[in-house]
């Protein structure tokens, strides 16, 4: 893998990541105005289905992850065909169950009740939820054969149409027009992604075909799965002790804190290929471990500048579309500097799993993510107030990124020297960054005015570490237009 081809597919991935995301942002932001804080917070309630249905292939897709990659790169078409069957298998039946648990959990709860929502709203949810997890099938597979083409045009196209008729029809019709759309723009992602030529088989297998896969998924699946417990248990959390109306404030900050983990996220997928074919011998490991430990470093030193300039601007911006939000601001901000933390984390993580080494560390991530979990269930429950709970889950998030960190970069760099400088380049600009971000907002007013003498303070105070963290990455090189040939 040539810089620069790296660099086209890395954009490429993070420019549909960023389209999908302005369109949700922007459709984040007019549901938040057509529901009001409780409307905004009982639907983000209902996108749990979503988030956790992703998870009901139990590791299949994850073990797809690992296993294609060296098949493809070794041309073992048929073994790779068997594979995806069972793995789709298994999927449907997982989703089955799931479903099923949902339903139970409805009807003995009082969830329905409290919204005033019929069964309508949550049987869309989970038929958003099956689609969905067609749509992970059909990418882990153009993913591994290297079709990143079509996958980004499927996600855009389903962010553009679902998010884009959502955005429009949500005021006359309100969740039922962001279900509808959503659903509508997954069905026509699924027509794109059924149209490559290098498409996965409809056609399921047995279920017992995918256990193996599943199993050889699992740390991948707990992994991916205790870090979206991370990531939402404080608005379970919210749910639980302090009602829709709360968790509509803090839902503007999640929307930023997802915005902060796109950039890592879209690196990683296309890294991941590359880690799993090195794993299996099909690639260089060494080229690949160098090239990973470079992105790494830029990545987490360029990061935080963008997410403080645009947190410092959220107050002003916030009080002029959203005044009913204005409550959320502070928690926003430090979820940033939480999602900063994890953003650390993400690539070390994915190289960790991607070399197979994620059963041996799962114990302690699962001990982090269990501890996270606690402190931010203990302080919702006595103060269901979003700034406290933001603040947990910062500080929840920093040891869950803390832990994965230290392991993922042991296996980046050779000897203790080296790994703790790699941690401490990969946490230092994040927390500096939000120590700044969070003291300039400490004080004043919010206004346009405020945000700019503060955004020239923090430029003066962080460019020193940018110049610093990226010296040594390569970064100048790979952004340097190409010299003419000879």
């Amino acid at each position: 893998m040539t810089g620069r081809r790296f660099l086209r597919d890395s954009l490429g991935v993070a420019l549909t990541q960023y389209v999908t995301r302005a369109v949700m942002l922007a459709r984040g932001l007019v549901t938040a105005a057509a529901l009001g804080p409780v409307g905004f917070g009982a639907w983000n309630a209902l996108n749990l289905i979503l988030d956790y249905g992703a998870y009901a292939s139990l590791g299949a897709f994850y073990g797809l992850d690992r296993r294609l990659p060296p098949a493809v790169a070794r041309g073992e078409h048929e073994a790779g065909g068997e594979a995806m069957r069972g793995a789709w298998g298994l999927a449907l039946v997982g989703l089955v169950g799931f479903t099923l648990i949902v339903l139970v959990y409805l009807a003995v709860g009082s969830w329905l009740a409290v919204t005033g929502w019929d069964w309508s709203a949550p049987l869309l949810m989970l038929a958003a939820a099956a689609l969905q997890v067609a749509i992970h099938y059909h990418t882990t597979v153009l993913r591994a054969r290297g079709d990143f083409g079509v996958v980004s045009a499927a996600i855009t196209l389903q962010a553009v149409i679902g998010g884009g008729l959502g955005l429009a029809t949500v005021w006359r019709a309100g969740v039922w027009g962001l279900l509808w759309s959503w659903l509508l723009g997954g069905a026509l992602a699924m027509v794109v992604l059924r149209r490559s030529l290098k498409r996965p088989p409809l056609t399921p297998g047995r279920p017992r075909d995918g256990v193996p896969l599943a199993r050889a998924g699992f740390a991948l699946f707990a992994f991916f799965l205790l870090s979206l417990i991370i990531r939402s248990v404080d608005r379970i959390a919210l749910v639980r002790f302090g009602g829709n109306d709360a968790l509509g404030h803090y839902s503007i900050g999640l929307i930023a804190a997802g915005l902060v983990l796109y950039p890592p996220e879209a690196v990683a997928s296309v890294l991941f290929p590359r880690i799993a074919a090195a794993a299996g011998g099909a690639r260089d490991s060494e080229q690949t471990r160098v090239e990973v430990t470079r992105v790494q470093r830029a990545l987490t030193a360029v990061l935080p500048l963008p997410v403080g300039l645009a947190a410092l601007w959220v107050g002003p911006i916030v009080g002029q579309v959203l005044p009913a939000f204005t409550p959320g601001v502070p928690a926003l901000r430090v979820l940033a500097v939480g999602a900063m933390l994890l953003a650390a984390a993400t690539l070390p993580g994915y190289y960790l799993l991607g070399l197979g080494r994620g059963r041996q560390a799962l114990g302690a991530a699962a001990a982090a993510g269990f501890v996270a979990a606690m402190l931010i269930f203990g302080v919702a429950s006595g103060a269901p107030r979003v700034g406290a709970v933001a603040i947990a889950a910062a500080v929840g998030q920093g040891l869950w990124a803390a832990v994965v960190m230290w392991l993922g970069t042991g296996l980046m760099v050779e000897g203790a020297a080296a790994r703790r400088a790699l941690c401490l380049s990969g946490f230092i600009p994040a927390l500096w960054s939000g120590a700044w971000l969070l003291g300039l907002t400490a004080v004043g007013p919010e206004s346009g005015a405020a945000a700019a003498w503060r955004s020239l303070a923090f430029l003066a105070a962080y460019a020193p570490a940018l110049v610093v963290f990226t010296r040594g990455t390569g970064l100048r090189a790979l952004l340097a237009p190409p010299r003419p040939a000879s």
